[in-house]
């Protein structure tokens, strides 16, 4: 009797198999453990940084106070306003100093479950995320901010002696230089929404006047409203809308759609 053997349920060409995956998913408790692992290597590296920055937080913090106002001293109104502004700022310069690795580990944690095509897409945009932030940031601290404690001060009268407090200078700064470090991250959602083909370039270029007053808001909200301060900001913010639009183009041309297409804000 001559018998063919069947296909079992798990042979390849069985019928109903179910198609192998390429790579088995990994179980849920890994992902975690492997989360665990992340956020413990952040943290160890975050301890080291700040405590770096915490045993040079007496230059950086005079560094500061001498860019910002010159010769005159801050203020320490009370006794542990000194050791609290050096702390405080010994956690932003460590942190600030730490995005790249957290960026790195932040890939290395999503890449695995990424394709290749999406691992080409985000490389770029995680290296520009952190060029803009750094970017924003220093436009602060070397052109708005030492700008606008001048125009600032200014206002004082014969009768009003400007004096600043270390925890006031140090609070303005920081809020400005993060300010500043999210506006400049406008050309990178810009850009994302033109390659996702959500807004077109066409209609990018066609509402430049309420991006540009848009961008007077923000810069009124981040500034104290003075006209000076404002216009600091908002000079290269609207250079940075500009190139986004062209950068936006290519984007758009890249992946192969016309300058108006249905189903977009074009």
């Amino acid at each position: 009797m001559n018998s063919t053997p069947r296909p079992t349920p798990d042979a390849p060409g069985a019928p109903g198999a179910s198609p192998r995956e390429p790579e088995a998913a990994m179980p849920i408790l890994s992902h975690l453990e492997e989360l665990r692992k992340t956020l413990v290597r952040c943290a160890i590296v975050g301890v080291i940084l700040i405590g770096t920055a915490w045993a040079f937080s007496d230059r950086l913090l005079d560094g500061l106070i001498v860019l910002l106002i010159g010769d005159q001293k801050a203020l320490a109104l009370t006794p542990g306003e000194a050791f609290s502004a050096r702390m405080e700022l010994s956690l932003w310069a460590g942190g600030l100093v730490g995005v790249p690795y957290l960026l790195l580990e932040a890939w290395r944690f999503v890449a695995p479950g990424l394709k290749q095509q999406e691992r080409r897409f985000a490389i770029p945009w995680m290296l520009s995320s952190g060029i803009l932030l750094y970017t924003g940031i220093a436009f602060a601290l070397e052109l708005l901010l030492p700008a606008m404690v001048a125009v600032l001060q200014s206002f004082s009268t014969t009768h009003i002696e400007s004096r600043i407090s270390v925890s006031s200078l140090l609070h303005f700064s920081v809020k400005l230089a993060a300010g500043c470090g999210l506006l400049f991250q406008m050309p990178l959602v810009l850009c994302l929404l033109a390659w996702f083909g959500i807004v077109s370039p066409a209609a990018l270029w066609r509402q430049w006047r309420h991006a540009i007053f848009f961008i007077a808001l923000g810069s009124a909200v981040i500034t104290p409203g003075d006209g000076p301060s404002m216009l600091i900001l908002m000079v290269p913010l609207v250079a940075l809308y500009f190139i986004s639009v062209i950068v936006a183009l290519a984007l758009w041309r890249a992946r192969g759609r016309p300058l108006r297409e249905r189903g977009t804000l074009a």
